[in-house]
């Protein structure tokens, strides 16, 4: 109580650890790819483990991008040491991970991580413009069979140019179904672009966009985004740009919101 007889409450930050998970769309997101991924390894054997303030998620792939920390608030600047020991504790020393955060972080180089880079978050509201029409060669089909998901493998492997990694987390046939909606673009009966999508907290949560180098600016990716987007348009659509699908994602109706920011253990 003040002088003036006015009281002083706290005022809530979004992200203290009993706010709603509905309460901002960038608290939705975070919860959503935090939640997906922990979905994912109940289903293929990967492991999880909870620390305060952050999801780590081993899905044991070769694939750093499906290995996490991922922040579910901001951090003190203090706490980075702990956390990323709590971090080499649960990975495998020869296992790539990311850290994902959606706030600015400090410089981590000197705790060992690689700076990935600030790559957008990005969303487009419920039921926007129609989406351009998909190129009149491509046939876009669902995931369901292991023919279709060795399409899908292949084309995000070498769209990623990651052919000498090794095979990543979501070539597993038991990650579809209700879980991740995955879908390939087929040109001329060759598969040429993926995409797919993940429903968690009320958000369509856009991932695996690739095309493969020889098929791209005709559209693809583009097309098989739209079609993600479209598993629930009634909800509103996040994902994080690449510097190549920034622009085709703007075309598409989304939104920068703000940047995020990714760093790497690579493998040692």
């Amino acid at each position: 109580m003040t002088d003036d007889g006015a009281t002083h409450a706290t005022l809530s930050t979004g992200w203290e650890p009993d706010v709603p998970v509905d309460d901002t769309l960038a608290r939705r997101f975070v919860f959503a790819y935090a939640d997906r991924l922990a979905a994912m390894a109940a289903r293929i054997d990967g492991r999880v483990r909870d620390v305060e303030g952050a999801r780590l998620v081993d899905l044991g792939s070769p694939f750093g991008y499906d290995n996490a920390l991922v922040l579910t608030r901001p951090p003190e600047p203090a706490r980075w040491p702990e956390l990323l020991a709590a971090a080499r504790e649960f990975f495998p020393p020869d296992r790539w991970w990311i850290v994902l955060s959606l706030w600015p972080t400090p410089d981590l180089t000197e705790l060992g991580l690689v700076r990935v880079g600030h790559p957008p978050l990005m969303l487009r509201p419920p039921a926007p413009a129609p989406a351009p029409p998909a190129p009149s060669d491509l046939e876009i089909r669902e995931v369901r069979t292991e023919a279709d998901l060795a399409a899908f493998e292949h084309v995000l492997v070498s769209g990623f140019e990651i052919e000498s990694v090794g095979t990543p987390a979501i070539a597993d046939l038991a990650l579809t179904r209700d879980l991740l909606h995955l879908l390939v673009g087929h040109a001329d009966g060759e598969p040429v672009a993926t995409a797919g999508c993940a429903v968690h907290h009320g958000i369509v949560e856009v991932d695996w966009v690739a095309t493969l180098p020889s098929a791209r600016r005709r559209g693809y990716g583009a097309a098989l985004t739209a079609a993600s987007v479209a598993v629930a348009p009634e909800l509103p659509s996040l994902l994080i740009a690449s510097d190549h699908g920034h622009g085709v994602y703007r075309d598409l109706g989304f939104l920068d919101l703000f940047r995020t920011t990714m760093w790497e253990q690579p493998p040692h």
